[in-house]
This record gives structure tokens, C-alpha cells and sequence, in this order.
């Protein structure tokens, strides 16, 4: 009677330790899936409410203890885009080259890739950012993605000032005529010469900046070289050659071929200054286009 009993309580013993250690192992699956979800919702909460450092400190927990998951490649478009809000454009670059490279389907390769050309332009890599682009085109993505790579691209060219490029590329996108006609006067942009400045700058200081639309360094210019010439000519009227050999060669020669040098650089001010009001016009319209409904 005894044996029987003591049999029983060993099966009840043994079940109920099969049962504590089913509950052990599902307790730690769960906490192990809690381990693994926690950083990634934290840093997204935190990134949304715009702690960025916080966020990628969770991000970079979260590689730590998984380096082999599935989501690494998200974890670390999610880096990029946390060093990107803080304007740490060589951190964001990184972020956003590891995450294309572990991306595993082309979609989403082709959407990080978007992002690291965003982050290109912002940092004025503009040939960077074309070699992304024409990477994604010739993947063939979605529609959506197409049409985006094709608007960035366009986007460069206008900040490079290559008007035929991004009125082409744009063909495909849009149809604009208020934007066509926007290319039309950046095509037919007045340009001012270098070579003309400097001649003019030569034979009368000063006249090169008149040129330029500076007419405050024409005055300037035209003032300080008409005084050191007065002072030389002066002085060999009154016989002091030495002295007006220093004027010349220490003082007059030094301003007049400076004269002539920011004559050429008010020239080239002058034309970079009409390209960005174009550019910005290009750029304003755009944004009109894509955010008509």
C-alpha cells in the first residue's frame, strides 16, 4: 500500500515539475521577446518625440544583443534618419550605406537608398547622390519609388545648375507648363563676363564692379587707385622719384591688380546669385506640383 502511494506522489511530483518547467521556458521565451521588442518600440517613441540620442542608444542596444536579426538593416535606417535630424550628416550617411547593404528584398533597398540621396543633397554631394539614384532606377522599383528617384534627380541637377538635365529627366514626371516656362528663363539667364570685367577693371579701376552691379567696390576701388595714383604722380611732379617709385611698386600695384581680381570674383557673385534665384524658383515650383492634391 505503501509503494502505491509513494508512486503516485512521484507521478504527482513529476507533473508538477514538467508543468514548472513549462512555465519557466514559456516565461522566458515571452521575457525574451519583450527583450527584443523593447529597445525597437523605445527608440521609435523616442525618436518621435524627438530624443534622438535616446533613440539611438536603444537602435544600438537592440544590434548589440541581435546582430544576425532580420531587422537590422530597419534598425539601421532608423539610426540614419536619427543622426540626420541632428544634422550629423557623415553619422547619417554610414547609417544609411550599412542599412542598404543588409537590406534583403530591392523595395526596401530602393527606399534606403532614396533617403541616403536625400542626405547626400542636404550635404551637397550631388554627383554621390546621382550614383544612388541611377543605382535605384536601374533595380526597376514600384511606381512610387520610380517616380521619387526621378524628382530627386531632377532636384540635383537644379542645384547644379544643369537646366537642360533636370528639364529632361522631369519630362517623365511632369508635364508643368508654369514650370516649363520657369526652365525657359533660366535657360535665357543674363550672364556677365569675367573677361569683360577685367579689361574694364584695367583701363579704368573700378568700372568692373560698375559692371557687375557692385557699386559700392566700383566706388571704392576707383577712390583708393585714383588717391595712390595722385600720391605717385605728385611726387614725380615734385621731383621725389624715389617716393613715387614706393607708391607704385609697394601701394598703387598692389590695389589696382586687386581691383581687377574682385572685379572677376563680383562677376562670378553676380552669376552665381542669378542661378540660385533660379534654382529657387525651379525648387518652389516643384514643391507646388507635389503638394497639389
Amino acid at each position: 500500500m505503501n509503494l502505491e502511494i509513494q508512486c503516485q506522489v512521484y507521478k504527482i511530483l513529476n507533473k508538477f515539475i514538467s508543468f514548472l518547467l513549462i512555465g519557466y521556458l514559456l516565461l522566458f521565451c515571452s521575457f525574451m521577446a519583450v527583450a527584443e521588442e523593447l529597445p525597437l518600440s523605445l527608440g521609435r517613441h523616442l525618436a518621435a518625440q524627438g530624443n534622438h540620442d535616446a533613440a539611438i542608444t536603444e537602435y544600438k542596444r537592440f544590434l548589440f544583443f541581435h546582430p544576425h536579426d532580420p531587422r537590422v538593416s530597419e534598425v539601421y535606417y532608423n539610426i540614419g534618419l536619427a543622426y540626420r535630424a541632428q544634422s550629423l550628416w557623415t553619422e547619417a550617411v554610414n547609417a544609411l550605406r550599412i542599412a542598404t547593404h543588409y537590406a534583403i528584398d530591392s523595395e526596401s533597398k530602393s527606399e534606403y537608398q532614396l533617403e541616403l540621396a536625400v542626405t547626400l543633397i542636404a550635404t551637397q554631394n550631388y554627383d554621390l547622390a546621382q550614383l544612388e539614384l541611377i543605382k535605384v532606377m536601374l533595380r526597376d522599383p514600384s511606381v512610387q519609388l520610380y517616380r521619387r528617384a526621378l524628382f530627386l534627380q531632377a532636384v540635383t541637377y537644379i542645384y547644379q545648375f544643369r537646366w537642360e538635365e533636370a528639364r529632361e529627366v522631369l519630362r517623365d514626371y511632369t508635364t508643368d507648363e508654369r514650370l516649363d516656362a520657369r526652365f525657359d528663363s533660366a535657360l535665357n539667364m543674363p550672364q556677365k563676363s569675367v573677361k569683360v570685367a577685367s579689361v574694364l577693371s584695367k583701363i579704368i579701376p573700378g568700372a568692373g564692379h560698375v559692371y557687375a552691379g557692385d557699386w559700392r567696390g566700383g566706388l571704392n576701388a576707383i577712390g583708393l587707385n585714383g588717391a595712390f595714383g595722385f600720391l605717385a604722380v605728385d611726387a614725380v611732379l615734385d621731383g621725389h622719384y624715389t617716393d613715387a617709385a614706393l607708391w607704385v611698386g609697394i601701394v598703387f600695384l598692389r590695389y589696382y591688380r586687386g581691383n581687377t581680381f574682385r572685379a572677376e570674383k563680383a562677376v562670378e557673385q553676380f552669376n552665381l546669385q542669378k542661378s540660385r534665384q533660379a534654382a529657387e524658383a525651379l525648387l518652389q515650383r516643384l514643391q507646388e506640383i507635389v503638394e497639389a492634391p
